[in-house]
C-alpha cells in the first residue's frame, strides 16, 4: 500500500466537492422543471448520461491516464470531477492542469446556478401561481354542477 500523498488528497478533496456541487445544482435545476414525479427519469435522463460517460471514460483512463483523450476530458466540467480524481491518483499532473480545471469546473458551477435561479423563477414560481388560480376555478366550476 502507497502512502497518501497531501497535494493528492486535498485536490481529491475539492475536486469531490465541486463535483458534488455541480451535479447537485443540475439535479436542482432538473428537479424544479417537473411538477410530477412520473415527469422526473425523462428530466434527469441527459445529467446520467453525463456521469456515465464520466464513469466510461474513467474506465477507458485506468489504462491510459496520460492519453490525449483522457487529458483532453478532464478539462471538461461535467467530466473533470471523476478523471481528475483519476489522473491525480495515477499520474503527476501538473499545477496548471489542476488549476485550470478548478477553474472551469466554479465558472460552471456559478454560471449554472445562476441560470438555475432564472429557471426556477419562471418554471416553478410562475407554473405554481398558475396551478393555484386554475384549481380555483375548477374547484368553482365543480361547485356550480
Amino acid at each position: 500500500m502507497t502512502a497518501c500523498r497531501p497535494r493528492s488528497l486535498c485536490m481529491h478533496s475539492f475536486f469531490f466537492l465541486l463535483g458534488y456541487l455541480l451535479y447537485a445544482v443540475l439535479f436542482a435545476v432538473l428537479g424544479s422543471l417537473v411538477s410530477r414525479v412520473e415527469d422526473v427519469q425523462p428530466a434527469i435522463t441527459p445529467v446520467m448520461m453525463l456521469v456515465v460517460a464520466a464513469f466510461m471514460i474513467a474506465m477507458f483512463g485506468l489504462n491510459a491516464p496520460e492519453s490525449a483523450f483522457v487529458t483532453g476530458a478532464s478539462f471538461v466540467p461535467f467530466f473533470a470531477p471523476m478523471l481528475m480524481f483519476l489522473r491525480i491518483g495515477l499520474v503527476s499532473v501538473p499545477g496548471w492542469e489542476v488549476a485550470l480545471c478548478l477553474v472551469l469546473l466554479v465558472a460552471t458551477i456559478v454560471l449554472l446556478i445562476y441560470f438555475g435561479a432564472k429557471v426556477y423563477r419562471g418554471g416553478v414560481l410562475m407554473y405554481g401561481r398558475m396551478n393555484i388560480f386554475k384549481d380555483i376555478k375548477q374547484a368553482i366550476q365543480l361547485t356550480k354542477k
